[in-house]
């Protein structure tokens, strides 16, 4: 058998899930026989090299094509002398196809050797239990609260979830009382924390589990992935740190850390790189406290493994960051997908006054604000001066009934979200002299339009862009007008 110390395998990429790479890199002496073994995927790959590497290379290349019919081959290798010593090096690699056929570029990348697992996982941990952030979610061990405290995490500031999160789990303290709220309260609860559709597939999930699992959230990650609003990030997240799961929960913060310590020269966010990342990541996170783990490459991400100054000496892990030690770590991540600008649109609002209330209208469960109150309005593209006469009068006749019209601008207000810049412009709404008041409160669940009046507009759940739009026209009404909700 070869001499160990003449024998180095590495591997460079790792087989994904879903179709991937495998790519082995062998040295050793001409003089030398060995046989090894790889897997890749389920099926266990054996390959004999005999004395004359190079002779046997086209040989070996048959073998693998032989175990791997209608996958491409690439094999390979350098032959050069060292202390005296010819040494060759093959490079094998299969390039493997997705399920429709198509084939996937392998991606350029090494992964961890064991050592390094260790040495990566033994620091970060003690970095870890010395650095780490506190905040109101850490340490809990409550499955439900640590749910709620990752969907607020995943598009929203850390220090606003810390604000938030002890008021939301305050009103709803249990994965059952959260089921059995209606939507509007948990949509109100969330009111600025953006992207409210995590609001809407927490309910859903919370009524699910209430429903078919008795309350009790599934304790791994491919059960959790089943749910409204789990994806592999807040699946992980909730498995390792609720439950021990040894499973990978990698947000922006863990994909940063990752490409920098392997210094990933290709795009992380291409189908088989990220792939390779998933994988590499389930294989460093350790057995033992997976959920520390996690958090830890969280906080490293976010204190010193920052995106644009890197704070290199600081970190823990710099003895085997491959992107310090080659120079590149300012450019890593590699991206592929640019951020489109912000789509510029306008929306149109009416404001009906009616006994002290004004008229909120529901919009549609999907979409933009699904689910949450506003004034009655139109959006359009661009920066239109305002709709024209017969548009505005269907807004009226349909929003506030016979009799009202369209009046003058009384405010206007520039909002932008992360995919639109949204300029607001409100009306006035005149109603004609001899209509009826008809101040109609809400009287059903499924009640799209109401009179609001102050206490009504503080409890309905309303964007916070919306409510800024409010306060802006009742700053900007006459002076016997501006205290209507006083």
């Amino acid at each position: 058998m070869i001499d160990p110390a003449l024998l180095k395998q590495e591997s460079v990429a790792r087989m994904a899930a879903s179709g991937g790479a495998l790519a082995s890199q062998i040295q050793y002496g001409p003089n030398h026989s060995s046989s090894f073994h790889r897997l890749l995927g389920n099926r266990r790959l054996r390959v004999h090299e005999a004395r004359n590497a190079c002779c046997k290379k086209d040989n070996n290349k048959k073998r693998l094509e032989a175990n791997f019919p209608n996958h491409s081959l690439q094999c390979p290798y350098t032959r050069h002398q060292i202390n005296g010593r010819f040494q060759v090096t093959i490079r094998y690699s299969v390039n493997m196809s997705n399920q429709n056929g198509k084939k996937q570029k392998m991606p350029n990348m090494r992964g961890f050797s064991p050592g390094e697992r260790r040495y990566v996982r033994a620091k970060l941990l003690r970095w870890y239990d010395k650095r780490n952030r506190f905040f109101p979610w850490r340490g809990e061990s409550d499955p439900y609260r640590v749910w709620v405290s990752e969907v607020m995490l995943q598009q929203t500031r850390t220090d606003t979830v810390a604000e938030r999160y002890p008021r939301f789990v305050s009103r709803f303290p249990t994965l059952k009382s959260l089921a059995d709220a209606p939507l509007e309260a948990v949509l109100s609860e969330w009111e600025g924390l953006g992207y409210y559709n995590r609001a809407r597939n927490l309910h859903r999930a919370a009524r699910i589990i209430a429903e078919s699992r008795q309350g009790n959230l599934p304790a791994d990650k491919k059960s959790l992935n089943d749910l409204p609003g789990f994806g592999p990030y807040i699946a992980g997240a909730v498995s390792s740190i609720a439950f021990g799961e040894r499973a990978a929960a990698m947000d922006g913060n863990f994909v940063r850390v990752l490409s920098r310590l392997l210094d990933i020269s290709e795009p992380v966010d291409m189908p088989a790189v990220k792939a390779a990342l998933e994988s590499e990541a389930e294989t460093l996170v350790p057995p033992s406290r997976p959920g520390d783990f996690n958090q830890a490459m969280m906080d490293l991400g976010a204190t010193i493994c920052l995106p644009r100054n890197p704070r290199c000496q600081a970190c823990p892990l710099s003895r085997h960051c491959s992107a310090l030690a080659g120079g590149t770590a300012m450019t890593r991540p590699i991206k592929t997908k640019k951020k489109a600008p912000p789509r510029e649109v306008t929306v149109f609002q009416l404001w009906a006054e009616n006994q002290n209330s004004i008229r909120l209208v529901r919009r549609e469960e999907k979409g933009l604000f699904g689910g949450m109150w506003e004034l009655p309005g139109l959006m359009m593209d661009g920066r239109p001066l305002q709709p024209d006469n017969k548009t505005l009068a269907h807004l009226c006749q349909s929003a506030l009934g016979p009799g009202w019209r369209p009046g003058k601008v009384i405010a206007r207000l520039t909002r932008t979200l992360t995919h639109r810049k949204i300029l607001f412009v409100v009306l006035s709404a005149v109603k004609k002299k001899g209509i009826p008041n008809n101040n109609k409160k809400k009287t059903s669940p499924n009640e799209k339009s109401i009179w609001a009046g102050a206490a009504d507009i503080e409890a309905l759940p309303l964007p916070t862009a919306q409510r800024a739009v409010i306060q802006a026209a009742r700053d900007a009404l006459p002076g016997d007008q501006e205290n209507l909700f006083d």
